[in-house]
């Protein structure tokens, strides 16, 4: 896979198209390849009785597809610095996603030989989703990418409408939450098989053992993934009685803030940066900190707040891999709850 340079590159420019079907395969593999067990990824009868078409793939399928069309086009030797992602439409079985994007931006930061490229996704129905992402290129002048290491905490406007009990919470943060599994080559490789990512600093083999990073490395936007739990802990509405298993432990001091009543979730948008590599063997872990959220809300999926959480991700030496913002529709509530 050759790398592009960055004086190489022009505003304006346009990435090859991507054409990715949807099947129920590609569902059976995005569970393996982000460990999300929700039953709404891969429980179709379920899915549909909650009012969706069908069970529709994850944010996390969603940004390794986009990273996977940038790095397709870049080559391995530029390094993804930030991301962002605001769904659409839901994207199930049967349809087909139809990718394109763009340059929109070339420029010196900070050290780096950036470029931002704007992504959409589109199926039968619309837009599926929207991204963009910064990365840094190597270059002629320049070289190498340099290694980031420094993360600054991101700015967040305050809906002027939130409601008490969101502000209340406003700058406490969470102890942490720890990852179920240390990040492994297998884990990774389920990622990119999810999405037939063929970016060889993911694999094992020549690239990666002689390449920059000195080794593997992870998918920057696996954030979330790194940081579920163990599967038999999620819900099986197949067997509502069932327990949890191994059972859920209560010391850990992660978790997002849940708005009074909200009893569903659902992701609508996610702005990540990118700290150091995350590697094979590292042990992840995050805290959480509510950062905004919006008044009362009806949408077409009932009552609900829009929450936006910051999510600070650490390795087991305690250097920021990674930052996520998580906009969620947290909804669910109950009408004659509210009207009181």
């Amino acid at each position: 896979m050759d790398s592009k340079l960055w004086e190489d590159v022009n505003e304006g420019d346009e990435l090859p198209g991507l054409r990715f079907p949807i099947t129920v395969r590609t569902l059976i593999m995005a569970v393996a390849g982000t460990r999300d067990f929700q039953p709404y990824h891969h429980d179709s009868v379920y899915t549909k009785s909650i009012g969706s078409r069908d069970m529709f793939v994850n944010t996390m399928f969603e940004q390794a597809l986009f990273g996977r069309f940038v790095t397709d086009w870049s080559g391995p030797e530029s390094d993804f610095r930030a991301t962002t992602l605001q769904m659409g439409v839901q994207v199930c079985p049967g349809d087909v996603l139809e990718i394109e994007g763009k340059v929109v931006k070339k420029y010196e930061q900070a050290g780096d030989h950036a470029v931002d490229i704007e992504i959409v996704a589109s199926n039968q129905l619309g837009i599926a989703a929207r991204s963009s992402a910064t990365i840094a290129m190597p270059s002629r002048a320049a070289g190498a990418v340099k290694p980031k290491t420094a993360m600054g905490k991101p700015q967040v406007s305050l809906h002027p409408e939130m409601p008490d009990f969101a502000r209340e919470m406003l700058g406490k943060v969470s102890g942490k939450s720890h990852g179920a599994y240390p990040i492994s080559v297998a884990q990774i490789m389920y990622w990119c098989d999810m999405v037939e990512d063929g970016n060889p600093a993911y694999a094992e083999g020549d690239y990666a053992n002689n390449c920059r990073h000195k080794g593997i490395i992870a998918p920057p936007m696996g954030l979330i993934t790194y940081m579920m739990g163990r599967p038999g802990q999620m819900p099986d509405m197949n067997n509502p009685d069932h327990a949890p298993w191994p059972p859920v432990r209560t010391a850990d001091g992660g978790g997002f803030f849940t708005p009074p009543g909200a009893t569903e979730t659902i992701a609508t948008a996610s702005t990540q940066e990118y700290g150091v590599p995350v590697r094979p063997g590292d042990r992840i872990s995050s805290t959480n900190e509510l950062v905004n959220c919006s008044p009362l809300k009806r949408t077409h999926l009932g009552l609900g707040y829009f929450q936006t959480n910051l999510t600070t991700y650490y390795n087991q030496e305690d250097e920021v891999v990674g930052i996520n913002l998580f906009t969620l529709f947290r909804y669910g509530l109950k009408e004659e709850a509210t009207a009181s």
